[in-house]
Protein backbone atom coordinates (compact mmCIF):
# COMPACT_ATOMS: atom_id res chain seq x y z
CA UNK A 1 0.00 0.00 0.00
CA UNK A 2 1.31 3.87 -1.19
CA UNK A 3 2.10 5.19 1.98
CA UNK A 4 2.85 8.48 -0.18
CA UNK A 5 0.20 10.50 1.28
CA UNK A 6 0.44 10.20 5.09
CA UNK A 7 -1.58 13.02 4.95
CA UNK A 8 -3.71 16.11 4.24
CA UNK A 9 -0.95 18.33 2.64
CA UNK A 10 0.96 15.87 0.65
CA UNK A 11 -2.01 14.72 -0.90
CA UNK A 12 -2.85 18.35 -1.73
CA UNK A 13 0.88 19.40 -2.71
CA UNK A 14 0.26 16.54 -4.87
CA UNK A 15 -2.61 17.71 -7.07
CA UNK A 16 -2.65 19.73 -10.22
CA UNK A 17 -1.49 23.72 -9.72
CA UNK A 18 -4.90 24.49 -11.26
CA UNK A 19 -6.83 21.92 -9.23
CA UNK A 20 -5.06 23.50 -5.86
CA UNK A 21 -5.92 27.20 -6.93
CA UNK A 22 -9.54 26.12 -7.57
CA UNK A 23 -9.81 24.62 -4.08
CA UNK A 24 -8.19 27.88 -2.48
CA UNK A 25 -11.23 29.29 -3.78
CA UNK A 26 -12.79 28.62 -1.11
CA UNK A 27 -12.84 29.60 2.92
CA UNK A 28 -13.38 26.21 4.25
CA UNK A 29 -10.71 24.45 2.51
CA UNK A 30 -8.15 27.01 3.24
CA UNK A 31 -8.94 26.68 6.58
CA UNK A 32 -9.37 23.10 6.94
CA UNK A 33 -5.70 22.68 5.29
CA UNK A 34 -4.29 25.51 7.73
CA UNK A 35 -5.50 23.23 10.73
CA UNK A 36 -3.67 20.58 9.35
CA UNK A 37 -0.34 22.24 9.17
CA UNK A 38 2.40 21.98 11.53
CA UNK A 39 1.98 24.94 14.78
CA UNK A 40 5.10 26.43 13.00
CA UNK A 41 3.70 26.39 9.76
CA UNK A 42 0.32 28.29 11.40
CA UNK A 43 2.35 30.78 13.05
CA UNK A 44 4.15 31.99 9.88
CA UNK A 45 1.29 32.22 8.27
CA UNK A 46 -0.44 34.04 10.83
CA UNK A 47 2.00 36.60 10.77
CA UNK A 48 1.64 36.87 6.58
CA UNK A 49 -2.08 37.30 6.50
CA UNK A 50 -2.08 40.20 9.16
CA UNK A 51 0.47 42.42 7.08
CA UNK A 52 -1.10 44.76 4.74
CA UNK A 53 -1.03 44.49 1.15
CA UNK A 54 1.36 46.32 -1.17
CA UNK A 55 0.40 49.87 -1.94
CA UNK A 56 2.44 49.52 -5.19
CA UNK A 57 1.03 46.08 -6.32
CA UNK A 58 -2.29 45.40 -4.34
CA UNK A 59 -1.15 42.27 -3.45
CA UNK A 60 0.36 40.31 -0.48
CA UNK A 61 3.10 42.23 1.15
CA UNK A 62 6.24 39.97 0.47
CA UNK A 63 8.83 39.10 3.30
CA UNK A 64 12.39 38.80 2.66
CA UNK A 65 13.73 35.61 3.56
CA UNK A 66 16.23 36.32 6.01
CA UNK A 67 14.07 38.44 7.81
CA UNK A 68 11.46 35.15 8.31
CA UNK A 69 14.01 33.27 9.35
CA UNK A 70 15.00 35.51 11.56
CA UNK A 71 11.99 34.74 13.18
CA UNK A 72 12.84 30.96 14.05
CA UNK A 73 15.31 29.79 16.69
CA UNK A 74 18.64 28.71 15.64
CA UNK A 75 18.01 25.42 16.72
CA UNK A 76 14.45 25.00 14.84
CA UNK A 77 16.34 26.16 11.25
CA UNK A 78 15.86 22.89 9.70
CA UNK A 79 11.91 22.80 10.66
CA UNK A 80 12.02 26.22 9.11
CA UNK A 81 13.45 24.76 5.70
CA UNK A 82 11.22 21.59 5.53
CA UNK A 83 7.92 23.88 6.39
CA UNK A 84 9.19 26.41 3.69
CA UNK A 85 9.89 23.57 1.27
CA UNK A 86 5.86 22.14 2.45
CA UNK A 87 3.97 25.43 1.79
CA UNK A 88 5.94 26.18 -1.59
CA UNK A 89 4.75 22.74 -2.80
CA UNK A 90 1.32 23.85 -1.46
CA UNK A 91 1.23 27.15 -3.33
CA UNK A 92 0.55 28.72 0.02
CA UNK A 93 4.03 30.68 -0.46
CA UNK A 94 5.74 31.72 -3.57
CA UNK A 95 9.34 32.26 -3.67
CA UNK A 96 9.65 36.11 -5.59
CA UNK A 97 13.50 36.70 -5.54
CA UNK A 98 14.76 36.51 -2.09
CA UNK A 99 11.49 37.11 -0.62
CA UNK A 100 8.08 35.17 0.48
CA UNK A 101 5.06 36.03 -0.78
CA UNK A 102 1.49 34.49 0.60
CA UNK A 103 -0.67 33.18 -1.96
CA UNK A 104 -3.28 36.11 -2.50
CA UNK A 105 -5.93 33.45 -3.10
CA UNK A 106 -5.34 31.86 0.08
CA UNK A 107 -4.78 34.59 1.95
CA UNK A 108 -7.98 36.06 1.45
CA UNK A 109 -10.13 33.21 1.55
CA UNK A 110 -8.48 32.02 4.89
CA UNK A 111 -9.02 35.60 6.30
CA UNK A 112 -12.75 35.82 5.88
CA UNK A 113 -12.60 31.96 7.64
CA UNK A 114 -10.90 33.17 10.28
CA UNK A 115 -12.14 36.42 10.66
CA UNK A 116 -15.67 35.85 9.49
CA UNK A 117 -17.15 37.85 6.83
CA UNK A 118 -17.93 34.85 4.89
CA UNK A 119 -21.80 33.25 3.83
CA UNK A 120 -22.99 29.89 5.01
CA UNK A 121 -20.52 27.37 3.16
CA UNK A 122 -23.48 24.94 3.52
CA UNK A 123 -26.72 24.90 2.16
CA UNK A 124 -29.12 25.52 5.40
CA UNK A 125 -32.11 26.70 3.80
CA UNK A 126 -35.70 24.70 3.40
CA UNK A 127 -37.68 24.72 0.81
CA UNK A 128 -40.23 21.35 2.46
CA UNK A 129 -42.24 22.05 5.57
CA UNK A 130 -40.47 20.76 9.40
CA UNK A 131 -37.90 18.03 7.99
CA UNK A 132 -36.94 18.03 11.03
CA UNK A 133 -39.44 16.54 12.99
CA UNK A 134 -40.26 14.30 9.66
CA UNK A 135 -36.77 12.40 9.01
CA UNK A 136 -34.64 13.47 12.27
CA UNK A 137 -31.80 11.65 13.29
CA UNK A 138 -30.34 11.36 16.98
CA UNK A 139 -26.80 11.34 17.36
CA UNK A 140 -26.73 7.82 18.14
CA UNK A 141 -28.56 6.76 15.50
CA UNK A 142 -25.89 8.56 12.96
CA UNK A 143 -23.05 7.22 15.29
CA UNK A 144 -24.56 3.45 14.67
CA UNK A 145 -25.49 4.21 10.83
CA UNK A 146 -21.97 5.56 10.14
CA UNK A 147 -20.16 2.40 11.94
CA UNK A 148 -22.30 -0.28 10.25
CA UNK A 149 -21.69 1.09 7.31
CA UNK A 150 -18.34 1.39 7.26
CA UNK A 151 -18.01 -2.21 8.92
CA UNK A 152 -19.86 -3.21 5.75
CA UNK A 153 -17.11 -1.61 3.21
CA UNK A 154 -14.16 -3.83 5.45
CA UNK A 155 -16.38 -6.91 5.68
CA UNK A 156 -16.45 -6.88 1.59
CA UNK A 157 -12.50 -6.09 1.69
CA UNK A 158 -12.10 -9.55 3.89
CA UNK A 159 -14.44 -11.98 2.43
CA UNK A 160 -15.67 -9.82 -0.93
CA UNK A 161 -19.70 -10.87 -1.63
CA UNK A 162 -21.15 -9.35 -4.83
CA UNK A 163 -24.66 -6.97 -3.39
CA UNK A 164 -22.61 -5.67 -0.01
CA UNK A 165 -21.02 -2.36 -2.24
CA UNK A 166 -21.02 -0.71 -5.40
CA UNK A 167 -19.21 -0.94 -8.41
CA UNK A 168 -17.66 2.65 -7.58
CA UNK A 169 -16.30 0.83 -4.38
CA UNK A 170 -15.05 -1.99 -5.92
CA UNK A 171 -13.15 0.02 -8.38
CA UNK A 172 -11.48 2.14 -5.19
CA UNK A 173 -10.21 -1.31 -4.01
CA UNK A 174 -8.63 -2.49 -7.14
CA UNK A 175 -7.04 0.85 -7.76
CA UNK A 176 -5.45 1.18 -4.24
CA UNK A 177 -4.63 -2.47 -4.94
CA UNK A 178 -6.56 -3.51 -1.72
CA UNK A 179 -8.08 -6.07 -3.46
CA UNK A 180 -7.04 -8.07 -6.54
CA UNK A 181 -8.86 -10.03 -8.98
CA UNK A 182 -8.77 -13.82 -8.22
CA UNK A 183 -7.12 -15.79 -10.44
CA UNK A 184 -8.65 -19.19 -9.41
CA UNK A 185 -11.85 -19.41 -10.99
CA UNK A 186 -12.70 -22.93 -11.31
CA UNK A 187 -15.59 -23.12 -8.59
CA UNK A 188 -18.46 -20.96 -8.57
CA UNK A 189 -18.47 -20.62 -5.09
CA UNK A 190 -15.13 -18.55 -5.62
CA UNK A 191 -14.85 -15.13 -4.62
CA UNK A 192 -14.29 -13.22 -7.31
CA UNK A 193 -11.37 -10.40 -5.56
CA UNK A 194 -9.26 -11.68 -2.98
CA UNK A 195 -7.09 -9.50 -0.06
CA UNK A 196 -4.13 -8.10 -0.94
CA UNK A 197 -0.66 -7.86 1.97
CA UNK A 198 -1.70 -3.87 1.57
CA UNK A 199 -5.57 -4.55 1.89
CA UNK A 200 -4.44 -5.90 5.51
CA UNK A 201 -2.29 -3.47 6.03
CA UNK A 202 -5.51 -1.08 5.83
CA UNK A 203 -7.09 -2.97 8.13
CA UNK A 204 -4.74 -2.05 10.63
CA UNK A 205 -5.01 1.09 10.45
CA UNK A 206 -7.04 3.42 12.70
CA UNK A 207 -10.41 4.59 11.53
CA UNK A 208 -9.94 8.00 10.49
CA UNK A 209 -7.10 7.07 8.21
CA UNK A 210 -8.74 4.30 6.60
CA UNK A 211 -11.47 6.89 5.47
CA UNK A 212 -9.35 9.58 4.25
CA UNK A 213 -6.57 6.86 1.93
CA UNK A 214 -10.03 5.53 1.02
CA UNK A 215 -11.22 9.20 -0.06
CA UNK A 216 -7.94 10.05 -1.26
CA UNK A 217 -8.13 6.75 -3.79
CA UNK A 218 -11.89 7.43 -4.85
CA UNK A 219 -11.00 11.03 -5.80
CA UNK A 220 -8.06 9.80 -8.07
CA UNK A 221 -10.46 7.00 -9.66
CA UNK A 222 -12.77 9.76 -10.48
CA UNK A 223 -9.66 12.17 -11.85
CA UNK A 224 -8.93 9.29 -14.19
CA UNK A 225 -12.84 9.21 -15.06
CA UNK A 226 -12.14 13.07 -16.15
CA UNK A 227 -14.38 14.14 -13.18
CA UNK A 228 -13.31 17.95 -11.40
CA UNK A 229 -12.18 16.92 -7.95
CA UNK A 230 -12.05 20.43 -6.73
CA UNK A 231 -15.57 20.24 -6.48
CA UNK A 232 -15.35 17.13 -4.55
CA UNK A 233 -12.40 18.15 -1.70
CA UNK A 234 -14.12 21.70 -1.38
CA UNK A 235 -17.35 19.80 -0.32
CA UNK A 236 -15.96 17.30 2.04
CA UNK A 237 -13.96 20.30 3.45
CA UNK A 238 -17.49 22.35 3.87
CA UNK A 239 -18.39 18.94 5.63
CA UNK A 240 -15.67 18.93 8.19
CA UNK A 241 -17.41 22.35 9.34
CA UNK A 242 -20.56 20.95 9.72
CA UNK A 243 -22.94 20.46 13.00
CA UNK A 244 -22.88 16.74 14.07
CA UNK A 245 -26.49 15.91 14.00
CA UNK A 246 -28.23 19.03 12.08
CA UNK A 247 -29.65 18.33 8.23
CA UNK A 248 -28.26 20.26 5.32
CA UNK A 249 -29.80 20.48 1.64
CA UNK A 250 -28.26 19.16 -1.68
CA UNK A 251 -31.25 20.47 -3.80
CA UNK A 252 -28.87 22.73 -6.01
CA UNK A 253 -26.39 19.82 -6.24
CA UNK A 254 -24.83 18.92 -10.00
CA UNK A 255 -25.76 15.69 -11.25
CA UNK A 256 -21.94 14.37 -10.59
CA UNK A 257 -22.02 15.84 -7.06
CA UNK A 258 -24.71 14.25 -6.35
CA UNK A 259 -23.28 11.12 -7.56
CA UNK A 260 -20.56 11.71 -5.47
CA UNK A 261 -22.93 12.20 -2.04
CA UNK A 262 -24.58 8.80 -2.75
CA UNK A 263 -20.54 7.46 -2.73
CA UNK A 264 -20.48 9.03 0.70
CA UNK A 265 -23.41 7.79 1.49
CA UNK A 266 -22.41 4.15 1.16
CA UNK A 267 -19.34 4.59 3.23
CA UNK A 268 -21.28 5.92 6.06
CA UNK A 269 -20.12 9.53 5.78
CA UNK A 270 -23.70 10.97 5.14
CA UNK A 271 -27.05 9.91 5.97
CA UNK A 272 -30.21 10.36 3.53
CA UNK A 273 -32.88 8.87 4.26
CA UNK A 274 -33.95 8.55 0.10
CA UNK A 275 -32.62 10.28 -3.00
CA UNK A 276 -35.75 11.94 -3.28
CA UNK A 277 -35.35 13.96 -0.14
CA UNK A 278 -33.14 16.50 -1.03
CA UNK A 279 -31.45 16.65 2.64
CA UNK A 280 -28.99 14.68 4.04
CA UNK A 281 -26.88 13.95 7.29
CA UNK A 282 -23.09 14.78 7.59
CA UNK A 283 -21.74 11.80 10.60
CA UNK A 284 -18.92 11.78 12.61
CA UNK A 285 -17.02 10.27 9.71
CA UNK A 286 -17.01 13.56 7.17
CA UNK A 287 -17.17 15.80 10.29
CA UNK A 288 -13.58 14.77 11.46
CA UNK A 289 -12.41 13.69 8.46
CA UNK A 290 -10.21 16.65 7.93
CA UNK A 291 -10.85 18.17 11.24
CA UNK A 292 -7.14 18.53 12.40
CA UNK A 293 -7.84 15.87 15.53
CA UNK A 294 -4.70 14.13 15.17
CA UNK A 295 -3.97 12.04 18.13
CA UNK A 296 -4.53 8.94 17.63
CA UNK A 297 -7.18 8.26 21.49
CA UNK A 298 -9.58 10.70 18.97
CA UNK A 299 -8.91 8.27 16.12
CA UNK A 300 -9.56 5.11 18.17
CA UNK A 301 -12.41 6.67 19.69
CA UNK A 302 -13.94 7.01 16.62
CA UNK A 303 -14.09 2.88 16.08
CA UNK A 304 -16.82 2.83 18.49
CA UNK A 305 -15.42 -0.02 20.49
CA UNK A 306 -13.46 -0.67 23.78
CA UNK A 307 -12.15 -3.70 22.39
CA UNK A 308 -9.80 -1.81 20.15
CA UNK A 309 -8.20 0.27 23.25
CA UNK A 310 -8.46 -3.00 25.58
CA UNK A 311 -7.96 -5.94 22.90
CA UNK A 312 -9.30 -9.00 22.74
CA UNK A 313 -6.72 -11.82 21.26
CA UNK A 314 -4.96 -14.14 23.59
CA UNK A 315 -2.20 -16.47 21.61
CA UNK A 316 -1.60 -19.76 23.73
CA UNK A 317 1.88 -21.76 22.43
CA UNK A 318 -0.44 -24.56 21.95
CA UNK A 319 -1.48 -22.90 18.91
CA UNK A 320 -5.16 -21.56 19.77
CA UNK A 321 -6.27 -18.16 19.56
CA UNK A 322 -9.22 -17.11 21.91
CA UNK A 323 -10.51 -14.22 20.25
CA UNK A 324 -13.28 -12.59 23.07
CA UNK A 325 -15.57 -10.61 20.58
CA UNK A 326 -18.50 -10.66 19.00
CA UNK A 327 -17.54 -8.39 15.87
CA UNK A 328 -18.05 -10.11 12.44
CA UNK A 329 -15.47 -8.21 10.89
CA UNK A 330 -12.47 -8.90 13.41
CA UNK A 331 -13.70 -12.77 13.05
CA UNK A 332 -13.41 -12.77 9.48
CA UNK A 333 -9.56 -10.93 9.76
CA UNK A 334 -8.52 -13.72 12.23
CA UNK A 335 -10.22 -16.36 9.60
CA UNK A 336 -7.37 -15.14 7.28
CA UNK A 337 -4.56 -16.80 9.03
CA UNK A 338 -6.19 -19.15 11.40
CA UNK A 339 -8.46 -22.35 10.89
CA UNK A 340 -12.17 -21.88 13.43
CA UNK A 341 -12.61 -23.83 15.65
CA UNK A 342 -15.60 -22.54 17.72
CA UNK A 343 -17.50 -19.26 18.40
CA UNK A 344 -19.56 -18.81 20.94
CA UNK A 345 -21.56 -15.48 21.79
CA UNK A 346 -18.99 -13.49 23.13
CA UNK A 347 -15.58 -15.64 22.35
CA UNK A 348 -14.33 -17.27 19.60
CA UNK A 349 -11.78 -20.26 19.70
CA UNK A 350 -8.82 -20.46 16.13
CA UNK A 351 -6.33 -22.66 15.76
CA UNK A 352 -2.53 -21.17 13.61
CA UNK A 353 -1.91 -24.15 11.41
CA UNK A 354 0.76 -24.28 8.71
CA UNK A 355 -2.08 -24.00 5.71
CA UNK A 356 -4.02 -21.12 7.45
CA UNK A 357 -0.47 -19.30 7.35
CA UNK A 358 0.30 -20.94 3.97
CA UNK A 359 -3.22 -18.87 2.83
CA UNK A 360 -2.62 -16.00 4.36
CA UNK A 361 1.02 -15.59 2.84
CA UNK A 362 -0.21 -16.90 -0.67
CA UNK A 363 -3.19 -13.32 -0.35
CA UNK A 364 0.20 -11.26 0.26
CA UNK A 365 -0.39 -10.78 3.87
CA UNK A 366 3.09 -11.24 5.61
CA UNK A 367 3.89 -13.13 8.82
CA UNK A 368 4.88 -9.84 10.04
CA UNK A 369 1.14 -8.12 9.21
CA UNK A 370 -0.01 -11.02 11.05
CA UNK A 371 2.23 -10.85 14.05
CA UNK A 372 1.30 -6.93 14.15
CA UNK A 373 -2.49 -7.64 14.02
CA UNK A 374 -1.84 -10.10 17.25
CA UNK A 375 -0.05 -7.44 19.35
CA UNK A 376 -1.95 -4.50 18.10
CA UNK A 377 -5.01 -6.59 19.52
CA UNK A 378 -3.99 -8.70 22.34
CA UNK A 379 -5.92 -8.84 25.25
CA UNK A 380 -4.96 -7.20 28.42
CA UNK A 381 -3.85 -10.28 29.98
CA UNK A 382 -1.51 -10.53 27.33
CA UNK A 383 0.10 -7.90 28.12
CA UNK A 384 1.38 -8.79 31.41
CA UNK A 385 4.04 -10.61 29.73
CA UNK A 386 5.66 -7.22 28.81
CA UNK A 387 5.77 -6.44 32.84
CA UNK A 388 7.69 -9.98 32.86
CA UNK A 389 10.04 -8.72 30.40
CA UNK A 390 8.56 -11.46 28.10
CA UNK A 391 7.59 -11.12 24.13
CA UNK A 392 3.77 -10.32 23.73
CA UNK A 393 3.28 -13.11 21.39
CA UNK A 394 5.39 -16.23 22.75
CA UNK A 395 8.60 -16.94 20.78
CA UNK A 396 7.18 -20.47 19.86
CA UNK A 397 4.47 -18.87 18.02
CA UNK A 398 6.24 -16.03 16.49
CA UNK A 399 8.92 -18.06 15.05
CA UNK A 400 6.74 -20.74 13.50
CA UNK A 401 4.93 -18.18 12.08
CA UNK A 402 7.92 -16.52 10.54
CA UNK A 403 9.24 -20.42 9.70
CA UNK A 404 6.11 -21.15 7.31
CA UNK A 405 7.02 -18.42 5.57
CA UNK A 406 10.58 -18.68 5.02
CA UNK A 407 9.74 -22.25 3.27
CA UNK A 408 7.89 -20.33 0.31
CA UNK A 409 11.61 -18.97 0.24
CA UNK A 410 12.95 -22.44 -0.66
CA UNK A 411 11.75 -22.04 -4.22
CA UNK A 412 12.37 -19.14 -6.68
CA UNK A 413 9.87 -19.49 -9.82
CA UNK A 414 11.60 -18.55 -12.99
CA UNK A 415 9.57 -18.41 -16.34
CA UNK A 416 11.59 -20.21 -19.22
CA UNK A 417 11.15 -22.19 -22.52
CA UNK A 418 11.59 -25.75 -22.77
CA UNK A 419 13.98 -27.60 -25.56
CA UNK A 420 13.18 -31.41 -26.01
CA UNK A 421 12.86 -33.66 -28.85
CA UNK A 422 16.73 -33.41 -30.34
CA UNK A 423 17.34 -35.98 -32.91
CA UNK A 424 21.27 -37.23 -31.50
CA UNK A 425 23.12 -36.29 -28.37
CA UNK A 426 25.06 -33.81 -30.42
CA UNK A 427 22.46 -31.89 -30.94
CA UNK A 428 21.66 -31.89 -27.60
CA UNK A 429 24.99 -31.13 -26.02
CA UNK A 430 25.51 -28.43 -28.73
CA UNK A 431 22.28 -26.21 -27.55
CA UNK A 432 23.59 -27.06 -23.82
CA UNK A 433 26.58 -25.77 -24.34
CA UNK A 434 25.88 -22.44 -26.22
CA UNK A 435 22.88 -21.96 -23.66
CA UNK A 436 25.45 -22.27 -20.85
CA UNK A 437 28.18 -20.06 -22.67
CA UNK A 438 25.38 -17.18 -23.10
CA UNK A 439 24.56 -17.59 -18.94
CA UNK A 440 20.96 -18.78 -19.60
CA UNK A 441 20.70 -21.93 -18.78
CA UNK A 442 18.34 -22.56 -16.63
CA UNK A 443 18.48 -26.96 -15.81
CA UNK A 444 19.31 -29.66 -18.44
CA UNK A 445 19.19 -33.55 -18.92
CA UNK A 446 21.67 -35.39 -20.79
CA UNK A 447 19.31 -38.70 -20.15
CA UNK A 448 16.10 -37.02 -20.86
CA UNK A 449 17.69 -34.80 -23.47
CA UNK A 450 15.99 -31.22 -22.34
CA UNK A 451 17.28 -27.96 -21.98
CA UNK A 452 15.19 -25.22 -20.13
CA UNK A 453 16.55 -21.62 -21.47
CA UNK A 454 15.53 -18.75 -19.48
CA UNK A 455 13.00 -16.43 -21.41
CA UNK A 456 15.31 -13.60 -21.89
CA UNK A 457 17.59 -15.55 -23.62
CA UNK A 458 14.86 -18.15 -26.06
CA UNK A 459 15.12 -15.77 -28.71
CA UNK A 460 19.02 -16.08 -29.08
CA UNK A 461 19.42 -19.81 -28.59
CA UNK A 462 16.58 -20.10 -30.93
CA UNK A 463 18.33 -18.03 -33.69
CA UNK A 464 21.38 -20.03 -33.50
CA UNK A 465 19.39 -23.77 -32.84
CA UNK A 466 17.50 -22.61 -36.68
CA UNK A 467 21.05 -21.46 -38.21
CA UNK A 468 22.88 -25.15 -36.68
CA UNK A 469 20.39 -27.77 -37.67
CA UNK A 470 20.74 -27.85 -41.21
CA UNK A 471 24.45 -28.27 -40.64
CA UNK A 472 23.75 -31.08 -38.28
CA UNK A 473 21.22 -33.02 -39.75
CA UNK A 474 23.22 -32.79 -43.24
CA UNK A 475 25.99 -34.61 -40.76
Amino acid sequence: MSDQFANLHEYIASLPANVTQNIYGHPASCLAIFRELPVLARTIIMRFICLPNSEATGQPQPLSQSVVSSWINPSHQNTYKSISRMLVQLGIWNEVGTDWQVDATFRNNLTGAIFGGTTSWLDETDSSSTPSERNAKKLEELNIYSSTRWDCVLQYLVTPDKGQVTRDTIDVFLHAKLLKRNEDTSSSNTDPYTITGSGFKFLLMNRRSQVWFFIINSLETRQQRGEDISEHLIFLFQLSFATFGKDYSCEKFSAIKENFVQHLRELGLIWQKTRKIKRFYPTKLAIELASGLATSASAEQQLGADEIQSGFLIVETNYRVYAYTNNDLYLKIIELFCKMLYRFPNMSVGLITRQSIRNALSNEISADLILNFMKSHAHPQMRKRLLENKPLIPTTISDQIRLWEMERDRIVDQEGMLYNQFNSANDFELIEKYAKDLNVLLWSSAQKRCVVVSKAGHEEVKRFWKMQRPKTSNE
